[in-house]
């Protein structure tokens, strides 16, 4: 549940809270069809003309984007009725919901969960409409639910990944994140294996934010220069993670380290990363962990030194672990985890400065080769 309203984005919440609340109320209205496929259909699209119709109440978007919240909304709502009723919901249904779904994804704003469960409710309705009495149009209709969910949350999944790395910011250029006209942004807030701490007020740091980002920036390049040798890391407790050794971001691992009480100690960073590859290793730039899940880490540097977390799927059967699906889920068999929260420093000079949530492999690749240390 925490997860949940983390994902969701403030200017979302009027909507979710009406949309949940249409959920509730239209089942229960009279006078309807006995049908359970109409019941079940008046109650998905309901959702969505609540949601649909009070998004503009958190939006602060052109007068456009807004009418066509409204339009959408009210589509829905007449849809809902005739659902409710049994009349000839099926066809605006079916045309209706794919189209939303598809705006959606197109308007490019970052996923969050409202967004992510708006458009599986729709495409849920998608298919009752589709799905009909006689076995072929059962058995196309269930074809083409499918393809329509697997298409959306693959969309989804990639553009919450690209946002993940487009939050990367450099100490020098605070400014971070999406929005529309510079008033609201979710970024990355879907559970594609990743959960950014949602930002708050301004999203651009203070003279004094920056400042301290950049202290500490420094002080974690000086504190940690002398594991430039990976032998001189083995020595100080740092393990080799699971699986392979080499590679372009090999983290390696102190575990006195993360259960020592202190945060942010450029003395004694939780994580190390490391290229090792050829015979030769390259410090990269070290992994601050905070010792407990859900523990908030912190930030000095404001919106520049901003954490984040990941989902994880743990199970039994091979491979035993992955990363969630974009609507949230595991597979069968297997738990959801959300590990604690961590933020990357990186002591190299690279083009999206050291709070960047990653480094391109390729560049690592080529810095790796001309500054790797012979182990």
């Amino acid at each position: 549940m925490k997860t949940l309203l983390v994902g969701i984005a403030p200017e979302h919440a009027a909507a979710f809270v009406a949309g949940l609340l249409a959920l509730v109320i239209v089942p229960l209205l009279k006078g309807g069809s006995r049908s359970t496929v109409d019941r079940w259909a008046a109650a998905l699209l309901g959702y969505s003309a609540a949601v649909h119709l009070f998004l503009p109440l958190g939006h602060r978007d052109g007068a456009l984007l807004t009418a066509g919240m409204l339009a959408s909304g009210i589509l829905f709502a007449a849809l809902t009725w005739r659902a409710h009723l049994g009349r000839g919901w099926r066809i605006g249904t079916a045309i209706l919901a794919p189209v939303t779904v598809l705006a959606y994804l197109i308007n490019g704003e970052d996923a969050d969960q409202v967004g992510i469960l708006t458009a599986l409710l729709e495409l849920t309705a998608f298919g009752l409409a589709v799905a009909t009495t006689r076995r072929v149009g059962r058995v196309f209709g269930a074809i083409g639910t499918i393809f329509a969910v697997f298409l959306a949350g693959a969309v989804i999944w990639v553009e919450s990944f690209v946002a993940h790395q487009a939050g990367s910011t450099d100490a020098q250029s605070p400014s971070v994140g999406h929005s529309h006209e510079g008033q609201h942004e979710h970024l990355a807030r879907a559970q594609a294996g990743v959960i950014m701490r949602p930002l708050t007020g301004d999203h651009h740091a203070t003279a004094e934010q920056t400042a301290a980002a950049i202290a500490l920036a420094n002080a974690t390049k000086a504190a940690v220069a002398r594991y430039s040798k990976l032998s001189a890391a083995l020595a100080a407790g740092y393990k080799y993670p699971l699986g392979s050794r080499t590679g372009m971001d090999v983290h390696m691992e102190n575990p006195e380290y993360k259960k020592d009480g202190r945060a942010v100690d450029p003395e004694r960073p939780e994580m190390l990363v490391y290229a090792i590859d050829g015979g030769k290793a390259t410090l990269l730039g070290v992994v601050y962990v905070m010792e407990k899940a859900g523990e908030p880490g912190v930030a000095p540097g404001g919106p520049i030194t901003r954490w984040h977390a990941h989902n994880l799927c743990v199970s039994l059967l091979p491979p035993g672990i992955g990363i969630v699906t974009p609507y949230g889920g595991c597979p069968s068999f297997s738990v959801t985890i959300t590990i604690a929260e961590m933020m990357h420093v990186w002591i190299v000079e690279n083009k999206d400065g050291p709070y960047a949530e990653g480094l391109d492999k390729k560049w690592v690749s080529d810095y790796h080769a001309a500054h790797g240390i012979v182990l």
